[in-house]
């Protein structure tokens, strides 16, 4: 490699952990990618052939005050009329605060900062908001693949 084409090549340390694993969730072929970046988290699920039909923004937030904890879902692109979605993003959302970690990006243990901001893609199929049962294991696979990221960025969990 040139000393010109090198200055354009980003080092390895620069780039962010990406996991991507595929999933049958109650015969539905599930897509689920995970990107740690230094600063926010990024989550796409898709049952929709890699199409992404709504993203959402996820912060979480703990009080100082009474030690409450807030989450905060906002909607960027796509529907805005599924809650769904939202509830989705929410058990997500708990579930990486719960892990803890040490490392900013890993999520947040109890007295320390929670989770960073997470951008979620999701466009999943309509028996989802049907059946609880399949929200529940689309969460479980993508907590599994972040704790798998999280391992591969050296983190803790």
């Amino acid at each position: 490699m040139s000393d010109a084409q090198s200055n354009f090549t980003p080092s390895v340390a620069s780039l962010p952990t990406t996991v991507l694993r595929s999933y049958t969730v109650k015969s539905i072929p599930t897509d689920v990618m995970i990107q740690l970046f230094a600063d926010r988290i990024s989550i796409i699920v898709t049952q929709m052939n890699g199409r992404v039909g709504t993203l959402l923004s996820v912060s979480v937030e703990d009080s100082v005050i009474d030690m409450s904890r807030t989450y905060n879902i906002s909607t960027l692109l796509g529907r805005r009329d599924d809650a769904m979605v939202d509830v989705l993003a929410r058990q997500v959302a708990e579930q990486i605060a719960k892990l803890g970690g040490e490392r900013p990006g890993m999520g947040g243990g109890e007295g320390s900062a929670v989770c960073p901001p997470i951008v979620l893609g999701i466009a999943l199929k309509k028996e989802v908001s049907k059946d609880p049962s399949i929200l529940r294991a689309v969460v479980g696979c993508l907590v599994e693949t972040y704790q798998e990221a999280v391992r591969l960025a050296g983190g803790s969990k």
